[in-house]
């Protein structure tokens, strides 16, 4: 085992492809910064490793572990990365396999994976901050039992049409109060 930092050119590396705009997704805040791993051995020789990132969950980040994982066949690793928009909106990509078109492939199962050094995790200023969950990648094990759930409940549920992110949604118009006749957000800024 090695003790690397995130983005070691030590290590079998996938082909990389850049993120389409499209797998921005808006996070409240940055990441912390990465989580220093114990890398394990290769398990196999057309094993490529993947680092740990932060994954945004919606109003946290959580540490997806680095892994070894076989490629899958014609797909690309696009890593992880982050944007500000012109008015300061940070974005955020997960790390995904993506194949000749830029589709999304299904991750492959993790051969093996990274121990997360123990301690705490620091900002740029030094201070320390909050301890998230750890998220861990795949396995053969796991991506099966996912796809027996699919199959018994028909998949996972589709996207409605026009949908937007939470707490994006154009108002409609006030909602009244049947009984008072007067809008029910009356008097409270627009946001």
């Amino acid at each position: 085992m090695a003790l690397v930092a995130c983005g070691s050119a030590r290590l079998p590396k996938p082909t990389y492809v850049q993120q389409p705009s499209e797998a921005l997704k808006q996070a409240d805040f940055p990441p912390p910064p990465a989580r220093s791993e114990v890398v394990p051995a290769a398990p196999r020789s057309d094993a490529v490793w993947i680092d740990g990132e932060w994954v945004w969950q919606g109003s946290r980040y959580a540490w997806k572990t680095g892994r070894w994982v076989v490629p899958p066949a014609s797909a690309s690793y696009a890593p992880w990365t982050s944007v500000r928009g012109s008015m300061g909106t940070f974005y955020i990509a997960e790390g995904k396999w993506r194949d000749g078109k830029g589709l999304e492939v299904a991750d492959p199962p993790a051969l093996s994976v990274a121990k997360v050094r123990a301690g705490s995790v620091v900002n740029s200023e030094g201070e320390e901050v909050e301890r998230t969950p750890n998220v861990r990648p795949d396995t053969a094990e796991s991506l099966a039992r996912k796809s027996r759930l699919e199959k018994k409940d028909g998949g996972p549920p589709e996207t409605p049409s026009g949908a937007t992110p939470t707490g994006t949604e154009p108002k409609s118009g006030p909602s009244v109060d049947a009984g008072a006749g007067t809008p029910v957000d009356a008097g409270l800024p627009d946001a």
